[in-house]
């Protein structure tokens, strides 16, 4: 038997029979009346508006002012021989910002020029008659479709076409220095602090773009001499890159590293061992054909990552970059397993290092990790050949990860990395999903975060309550009471 919220027996008057109504239609109809009524009820009663549910208000109506007193327990006498205690209002509690992924005001002055310049910079280099750049929005377009939705028809040396090559160099270099540059300028120094004659190799290198990301945004490395081992099959690629990145150096007056191309792939054999590995955009395009189980080839790739490197180097560091999507995250979660179980822990974007299984690990109906920032401050005329090409980004997302030697003595922190854009949650409230050592967090709150940003996790915050959708642990930022338990009600109630 169907009953409404307040107990009456759900039936149809003799006046809706005679409609043709059906019993179901009715029963439909005073569910959904009732979901909007609780959803009201939630909105008012978050956003702080005095006004308590309904139901509630129906029940104080019965009984006096003092009984209803003694009933909230704010009535200080004895009931059935116990004192109620008083119901107690929370405060907001404090939250401290460590960092972000994405800050800006982190690059340099002369990094910020030299993203705004950058399309002269490759004009200087390798310039385009007024034919070539009336093709080259086209040509940005074509591409585009041979990275994503015609993928598999793409060929292996595409960048050895020279249409597909000043393509990329004129676009896509461009906006991935924008992006790097601005991970790297935000990358902990212990990461980065490489030291003289360091060996270092970027595989997939295409036009140099990781060692030119990491020159333009660390100015405390520009000075330090190192040797960089770039690889990738398109040797046209690699001669371009070294062009653009001389030219870069002198931008800045100075010295441009030590470069020596590679012309091969993931594997191939170089003269020294490496300290520094970096490969952006690699394993998205290698694995892609392999056919294989994704922890399958995670474990392959760690492998032939660490024969780059001296064994026992307790210095010895990757960075592995791939697009934001899900498959590509998928990869780098279990990349990351893979090096945990070979003696590494990741110190980014991950805060819990000693946590060895990822929250966001990209299993299927399961979140994966990815971080995004806005396109705001990109370059005015990067963002005038987007348009042109009818490639509008208003974001830039990635997936990466940053491993280093396990330290002994690492101790578990208290904090949390956002790794979502804002979720509209019943009751009017926001929501972003976080990683933590405490696992996955989904953190309400009105106050603003972005993605990619790392806070102290206050522990008056943790509910103690896991969401029924995503299986995450509940944390409230902005200390309501009660707010979580009706959060919590409001989602069983939605998810019938």
């Amino acid at each position: 038997m169907e009953k409404t919220a307040d107990g009456t027996k759900i039936e149809l008057t003799w006046y809706e029979r005679k409609q043709g109504i059906k019993l179901a239609d009715k029963i439909r109809k005073i569910r959904g009346k009732e979901k909007r009524r609780q959803r009201r009820e939630a909105e008012q009663f978050n956003a702080g508006s005095g006004k308590q549910p309904r139901a509630k208000d129906a029940e104080r109506k019965k009984f006096s002012p003092q009984e209803q007193s003694r009933r909230n327990g704010e009535h200080t006498g004895a009931r059935n021989g116990r004192h109620a205690a008083p119901r107690q209002q929370h405060a907001a509690p404090d939250l401290q910002k460590l960092g972000s992924l994405f800050d800006s005001s982190s690059l340099p002055a002369d990094a910020r020029d030299i993203l705004k310049s950058f399309g002269s910079i490759i004009a200087s280099s390798h310039p385009l008659n007024s034919k070539q750049r009336a093709l080259l929005p086209g040509q940005i377009r074509e591409l585009s479709h041979s990275l994503t939705d015609e993928r598999s028809e793409r060929r292996l040396g595409y960048m050895n076409q020279t249409s597909t090559l000043s393509a990329y160099v004129h676009y896509y270099l461009w906006w991935n220095i924008v992006r790097l540059t601005r991970l790297f300028a935000n990358l902990p120094a212990s990461f980065l602090s490489l030291s003289e004659n360091d060996i270092c190799l970027d595989i997939g290198s295409g036009p140099l773009t990781v060692p030119m990301a990491l020159f333009i945004a660390r100015p405390e490395l520009r000075s330090v001499p190192l040797t960089w081992y770039c690889m990738d099959i398109s040797q046209q690629a690699l001669s371009v890159g070294e062009d653009i990145f001389l030219s870069v150096a002198a931008q800045l007056k100075s010295t441009a590293w030590k470069i020596i191309r590679v012309r091969g792939q993931l594997g191939t054999a170089i003269r020294d061992k490496a300290r520094f590995i970096t490969c952006a955009n690699v394993f998205n395009e290698i694995s892609q054909d392999a056919g294989m189980p994704p922890d399958f080839l995670a474990k392959k790739y760690a492998e032939q990552l660490l024969a780059y490197t001296e064994r026992g180097d307790e210095k010895a560091r990757f960075l592995v970059i791939e697009p934001g999507v899900p498959s590509c995250a998928r990869l780098i979660s279990q990349l990351r397993d893979a090096f945990i179980r070979r003696g590494f822990q990741p110190c980014s974007p991950c805060p819990h290092a000693l946590l060895e299984q990822c929250p966001m690990d990209g299993r299927r109906e399961g979140k994966w990790c990815n971080f995004a920032f806005t396109t705001e401050e990109a370059p005015a005329e990067l963002k005038k050949i987007s348009d042109a090409a009818k490639l509008a980004k208003e974001r830039a997302v990635l997936s990466f990860v940053a491993v280093e030697r396990k330290k002994e003595g690492t101790a578990a922190e208290s904090t949390f990395r956002v790794a979502s854009d804002p979720i509209r949650l019943p009751g009017g409230r926001t929501g972003y999903y976080a990683c933590s050592a405490q696992g996955l967090l989904l953190v309400v709150t009105q106050q603003q975060l972005k993605s990619g940003e790392c806070y102290r996790l206050p522990g008056a915050a943790v509910t103690g309550r896991t969401d029924s959708k995503s299986g995450a642990l509940i944390v409230e930022l902005d200390g309501r009471a009660d707010s979580t338990r009706y959060l919590e009600k409001s989602f069983a109630t939605l998810s019938r």
